[in-house]
């Protein structure tokens, strides 16, 4: 059961509640049309009763620092030099490292969710290091000031805030010792209250669903995450491309590019890609100052659900693909013969 605070009387309650939403207005940057709902809403939203979201209300504090660090995050830097913090040699041996010691995890999310293993390790990798790295806010904290302090998206936030009131109700979890990131993600995967409400699974049939500690819940969890946002099992994710001429129009078209426009366009690519699928063509700078150019596929696209930054999504693409070069050369040397990546464009 969630702690809440042992208030003497409703009336103490309902002062204590008062002065932290007023706190908040104090303290919230300018009001716009994306303003927090209502704790009623809220309620109404989540299924939540009103009187505990109050009293999660009244225990979570402000943290200026998690405003501050929203305003700057890691997408924020151009590709050059956001490809630098994650593809690392020690990130890359660690996720080899990973893939070896749960494998059989691995092979079994691949084969009932469909998500091959390099993903899934690229993800873990990419979020915590391999477990490594899973935050140290306090989750009740950096939903409450996101959510109620940072209009930009305090629609979403405010909202994950009552899920996650949902969720510590449902897993018994004290709502003042769970941590996580600035934002709010959680465990080795890094969910979001809802993405843990509803992708979230018992991967070893413990009965419970723990993304923290136990590895095997983790990876069945962001596989399921994956098969829940359309992943397309064995289909390619993204390939280099090489633009003649003006790219801005292709660029503002999105995800309702076809193979077929992109070629009539002047685009092409190694492989040749499907005329009638729907695609995306992404512009990256590189570290001498031009731009490099690829093809987003629907694989690519469900790995922009996990974060909708391009160049998370292309971090994660190529991590994932050096740690498969480096399990096959791994298996190279081990004498065994090397699968082949039995994928489609």
């Amino acid at each position: 059961m969630i702690k809440i605070l042992n208030l003497k009387s409703k009336k103490q309650a309902a002062k204590t509640v008062a002065a932290v939403l007023s706190l908040c207005s104090a303290l919230a940057l300018p009001q716009t049309v994306n303003a927090a709902p209502s704790v009623t809403e809220l309620a109404a939203y989540s299924g939540v009763e009103t009187q505990t979201l109050n009293a999660a209300l009244a225990q979570a504090q402000y943290q200026q620092t998690i405003i501050d660090t929203m305003t700057r995050p890691y997408e924020g830097k151009p590709w050059w030099q956001y490809r630098k913090l994650f593809i690392t040699t020690s990130r890359i041996q660690a996720g080899l490292q990973f893939y070896l010691a749960h494998e059989k995890t691995l092979r079994r999310a691949e084969q009932e969710l469909g998500v091959p293993p390099e993903i899934i390790c690229a993800i873990i990798g990419v979020e915590t290091f391999y477990g490594r790295n899973m935050g140290n806010w306090k989750v009740l904290d950096a939903l409450y000031t996101l959510g109620f302090h940072y209009p930009p998206r305090e629609t979403y936030f405010s909202r994950e805030f009552a899920n996650f009131v949902k969720l510590c109700q449902r897993e018994n979890w004290d709502i003042n010792t769970v941590k996580g990131s600035y934002a709010g993600a959680m465990g080795m995967g890094q969910f979001m209250p809802s993405s843990y409400l509803n992708y979230a699974i018992d991967f070893n049939g413990d009965g419970k669903v723990n993304l923290f500690t136990d590895i095997e819940d983790a990876i069945g969890s962001v596989a399921n995450y994956f098969k829940g946002h359309g992943w397309l099992k064995g289909h390619g994710i993204y390939y280099p491309a090489l633009v003649k001429g003006e790219a801005t129009a292709l660029l503002k078209r999105q995800w309702e590019l076809s193979g077929r426009e992109l070629y009539t366009a002047g685009v092409s690519t190694k492989v040749n890609l499907s005329l009638d699928d729907k695609m995306r063509l992404f512009a990256y700078e590189l570290e001498d100052g031009s731009t490099g150019y690829g093809v987003g596929l629907n694989n690519f696209h469900a790995i922009m659900r996990y974060n909708k930054s391009p160049l998370y999504a292309r971090a994660v693409y190529e991590l994932s693909e050096f740690i498969r070069i480096a399990y096959n050369h791994k298996l190279q040397e081990q004498g065994q013969v090397v699968p082949p990546p039995g994928r489609l464009p």
